[in-house]
């Protein structure tokens, strides 16, 4: 079962965005920074920023502590609190570390380069943040304006999901040294016309644990929705993937809550096999946790009522239950809130159709982070995907992904698969269609190039995650004046390639601010700039690779035909995802896929259950 905890929340962002328009009051001298009054918690701004006239309220908390019996359920409303609260007080989510990252790019490859990699790359993400259960908070950056005239400035809203495997992260980052996640210069380049709001979601464990147990016993699923009109969702890698499942949830009856999205780079792990894979996760996790005994209670009250130290330490220890480069928990098919992998919800027409726009982005070289140098065979690469696939899939589809990805020598590569000049280089072309930019072209494909603009991001080296820099990065500081440290290297770049960084992050924060403002990116794009913007022009994607795609480059933009999500091998990963679907009879009847991979003789619907519907 799987937690959109945004999904809960945004109601309550339109009640904090609300309340920036009406209930905000100007205190005495002695505190002048502005009040914003909730119904159960009055929130003072925690800062100004007086060159661009921007308000932060920091750590607002937007449901209450997901301890105790409200751990795996849904949200609660947050307990009424009499108390001025200055935003001082607020933790990210509990966190995991992520290890096995490709730093040495296709050095990877041989033999110095994976033993320098397999070094480097052991070595966890560090956590930005001591994490903590209670971490359901939000920040919303406030142009003044929507404080000093509030009956005129009616805003359109930008809440931002942020990305981290589904594991790590958090609203703000580290902030003030890091400022990624900084809603500040977006709202900036929009002329103040855009609220900006950032939000903690659970991570691993806590928010994704999954599985047939889980189905019965938790209460993780979506609840009531208050349309937010005004709102476009803005994600990047998990935090996209999460909007990819918000397109398909409950097979697109459960409209979200926004009407344009911006989704950059979305990612997330296929986990479908609820009986099998995911249950074993969850007895896993049940086991770590000295949950797997129980014989009074259910296993989820075990872990309810379980010490918090106990649970860190199961989630932490059950990352390592999985290979190298996959993941133990993430968004999970429970038959109900998600019916079945989104490709295939897109497929067959079940997505959400309410939604206007989409922006969608990717970066060049999506996978190569994330390329394991211990995948250096044949052998490893099909031990690879035997341990990540089912059983039930071993003889007839895992057989098929390594005929489509051929060995590097090999007799019978084809143009649709082609020989790779090594094993790593293999390994990236697997991961890149598979969790990364197919999900582009199905997106695309199911909702139409005329409400779709398509990105890449080429800059290099072109990483996955690359792309977070210029869409935060705040040129606007000075030495001496600056108040972090990506503003002082803004100031010290200028001379050399400064203007060129400026310039690319000051573009493609003006099409994004333009879309959030007006669902289109060309409408308030920044034109004399260096280098200069070009019109953005709905793709095309009938074709191979698909074209009319603003591509961002070191020296500038221009459209390309895209070769990182091209039709035949993301045909293929969706024959792949119906196959696996329907040979474990997952498939939602009357929304089942067909597929020419493999022969289905059982019913595809046969082992189809709802959810949890509590």
């Amino acid at each position: 079962m799987l937690t959109f905890v945004c999904r809960l929340a945004l109601p309550l962002v339109s009640l904090v965005v609300s309340a920036t328009s009406s209930s905000v009051v100007n205190e005495p001298r002695s505190t002048p920074l502005p009040i914003l009054k909730l119904p159960y918690a009055s929130y003072q701004a925690s800062g100004y920023n007086s060159i661009e006239d921007i308000y932060t309220f920091s750590n607002i908390r937007y449901a209450a502590p997901p301890v105790g019996n409200l751990r795996w359920a849904k949200p609660a409303p947050p307990l009424k609190n009499t108390t001025l609260q200055d935003g001082s007080y607020g933790h990210a989510c509990v966190q995991a570390a992520v290890d096995h990252f490709n730093v040495v790019g296709s050095g990877n490859g041989y033999p110095l380069g994976a033993a320098v990699n397999q070094f480097i790359s052991g070595i966890p993400v560090p956590r930005f943040n001591t994490g903590d259960e209670d971490c359901l908070f939000l920040d919303v950056y406030v142009p003044g304006k929507a404080l000093k005239s509030p009956s005129t400035a009616n805003l359109p809203v930008v809440v931002w999901i942020y990305g981290g495997a589904f594991v790590l992260g958090s609203k703000d980052s580290d902030m003030p040294a890091l400022p990624f996640y900084d809603g500040s210069v977006l709202i900036s380049q929009s002329g103040l016309d855009i609220i900006f709001v950032t939000m903690n979601y659970r991570l691993g464990a806590y928010g994704f644990l999954a599985g047939t147990t889980m189905e019965r016993e938790g209460l993780m699923q979506g609840c009531g929705i208050n349309e937010l009109r005004s709102i476009t969702a803005m994600g990047e890698s998990a935090g996209a993937g999460s909007l990819v499942h918000h397109l398909v949830a409950q097979g697109g009856t459960l409209e979200p809550l926004f009407k344009r999205a911006i989704i950059q780079s979305p990612a997330y792990q296929w986990m479908w096999d609820r009986a099998g894979k995911v249950e074993g996760t969850f007895q896993a996790f049940a086991s770590l946790a000295n949950c797997d005994n129980t014989t009074t209670t259910t296993t989820l009250d075990c872990l309810r009522n379980a010490d918090a130290a106990t649970l860190q330490a199961a989630n932490t220890a059950v990352m390592s239950t999985v290979p190298a480069v996959s993941f133990a928990v993430g968004p999970t098919v429970d038959g109900s809130l998600i019916r079945q992998l989104p490709v295939l919800e897109l497929a067959s027409g079940n997505f959400a159709k309410g939604v206007e726009s989409l922006l969608l982005s990717h970066c060049s070289d999506e996978a190569t982070l994330f390329v394991s140098g211990s995948v250096a065979t044949d052998a490893a690469f099909a031990s690879f995907l035997n341990s990540t696939f089912p059983n039930y899939t071993h003889a007839s589809v895992v057989d098929k992904i390594l005929a489509f990805y051929p060995p590097v020598v090999s007799a019978t590569a084809t143009a649709a698969a082609p020989t790779y000049a090594t094993e790593s280089e293999r390994f990236e072309a697997f991961l890149r269609d598979s969790c990364f930019t197919c999900s582009i072209r199905y997106i695309n494909e199911a909702v139409g190039d005329d409400k779709v603009w398509n990105m890449q991001y080429a800059v290099s080296p072109g990483w996955h995650g690359t792309d977070l820099l210029p869409t935060f990065f705040n040129a606007r500081g000075g030495i001496g004046a600056a108040d972090t440290w990506l503003e002082d290297l803004a100031a010290l770049a200028v001379p050399v390639i400064g203007v060129l960084v400026v310039g690319l992050s000051v573009a493609m924060q003006s099409y994004f601010a333009s879309f959030a403002t007006t669902g289109n990116p060309n409408t308030h794009r920044v034109v004399l700039d260096i280098p200069p913007t070009i019109q953005w022009n709905h793709p095309n994607v009938s074709s191979e690779g698909i074209t009319g795609v603003l591509n961002v480059g070191d020296l500038g933009f221009g459209t390309v035909s895209d070769s990182q999500n091209q039709k035949t091998p993301c045909d293929f990963w969706r024959n792949v995802a119906a196959a696996v679907t329907n040979l474990g009879g997952y498939a939602p009847p009357g929304a089942v896929v067909q597929q020419s991979l493999v022969t289905v003789t059982n019913d595809p619907s046969g082992n189809y259950v709802g959810g949890n519907s509590g």
